[in-house]
């Protein structure tokens, strides 16, 4: 595959969209050039109406215009909900051989017909007990490309790349934990997306319909507060159990827990699939991931060693963003990923 020109990294999130800047990314530490945020108007996420792609254009041109970002080639991530994905083996099958075979399984996997799909792979290895080569499907509707594609033009951006969220995310945590062995769990305001990582390579994901908005809601039509001290109450108390008498906790757990028993079934599913053992270690993304008590819930819940992600700790960080680094946390996972993408 062709190298990327030096690039920024793109990350379209249902509250805000976040952009990353790095250099010498083939480096062990690779230096932080910029990165910006901007909040996301509401509804205009995957959306086809062109009024709303020129809004989200909009923002990009102020994101750009804010942080000072000049370099115009970037790298964007598809929503992981907007995606199908699959881990697929071929026993017996030649190299020169898998590109028919990707195609000729994809036809029985993909809820959709291809001409229809933008249809990739990704080579994760090979198992060497049944002589399969190992590949990631990766099947985009054309729809949502085109989506992509029109927001960068109407941008003034040149689109190097697309590819999915999790492929990016799973790229920074890599780097960052040093651990080839993961279990992902990205909190957004939607969606909660998890996906696995096995020997370096992504191997799972799913995207489970529940998300942060659903916990703040929950708060809303328990106590009636309005959407912004609903909002604050979560951020400020979570799920921990012993503070407001645990009346917090009782309203987000349950939620929390729908959440855990998709997580439970998603890794089952993933066992029964692969015949592997499921990692033990979880590493919890996106803003949703710094929630009071989030990670010692999903420990518990889960009999894992839960930790929140850390993406920038293997990342040369110059002072003046040193504040936005340490407050932003996991929120910048996904954007990483797509900065550090290399062909």
């Amino acid at each position: 595959m062709a190298k990327l020109p030096d690039h920024v990294g793109i990350d379209f999130g249902t509250h805000s969209v976040k952009a990353v800047e790095l250099k010498n990314i083939l480096s062990d530490t690779p230096e932080l050039v910029n990165l910006g945020s901007q909040i996301t108007p509401k509804g205009v996420i995957n959306s086809e109406d062109k009024t709303d792609q020129k809004r989200l254009a909009d923002v990009l041109k102020k994101l750009y215009d804010a942080s000072g970002i000049k370099n115009k080639k970037c790298v964007m991530a598809l929503p992981e909900f907007s995606v199908f994905t699959r881990f697929l083996e071929f026993p017996g099958v030649k190299k020169e051989e898998l590109k028919d075979s990707v195609y000729f399984e994809a036809k029985q996997y993909i809820p959709m017909p291809l001409d229809e799909v933008q249809l990739s792979y990704v080579p994760i290895g090979f198992n060497q007990e049944k002589n399969a080569p190992r590949v990631l499907l990766v099947a985009a509707p054309l729809k949502i490309v085109d989506i992509y594609i029109n927001i960068a033009t109407l941008s003034g951006l040149e689109l190097a790349a697309i590819e999915t969220e999790s492929v990016a995310m799973g790229r920074a945590m890599y780097r960052s934990t040093k651990k080839k062995d993961l279990v992902m769990l990205d909190f957004g305001a939607n969606s909660t997306d998890m996906s696995i990582l096995s020997e370096g390579y992504l191997v799972f994901s799913q995207s489970i319909a529940i998300g942060s908005d659903s916990l703040t809601q929950a708060i809303i039509n328990k106590f009636n507060f309005e959407y912004q001290r609903a909002e604050e109450f979560k951020r400020n108390y979570g799920v921990v159990e012993n503070v407001l008498e645990g009346k917090i906790y009782s309203v987000l757990s349950p939620i929390l827990e729908s959440i855990m028993i998709e997580v439970r079934r998603g890794v089952e599913f993933y066992k029964n699939k692969t015949l592997s053992v499921a990692p033990t270690d979880y590493i919890l993304n996106g803003d949703g991931a710094l929630l009071p008590g989030l990670k010692e819930y999903v420990s518990k819940s889960l009999g894992a060693n839960a930790l929140v992600s850390t993406p920038w700790n293997f990342i040369t960080v110059d002072n003046k963003f040193k504040d936005i680094v340490t407050k932003s946390g996991p929120s910048y996972s996904v954007a990483i990923g797509l900065a550090l993408k290399d062909e």
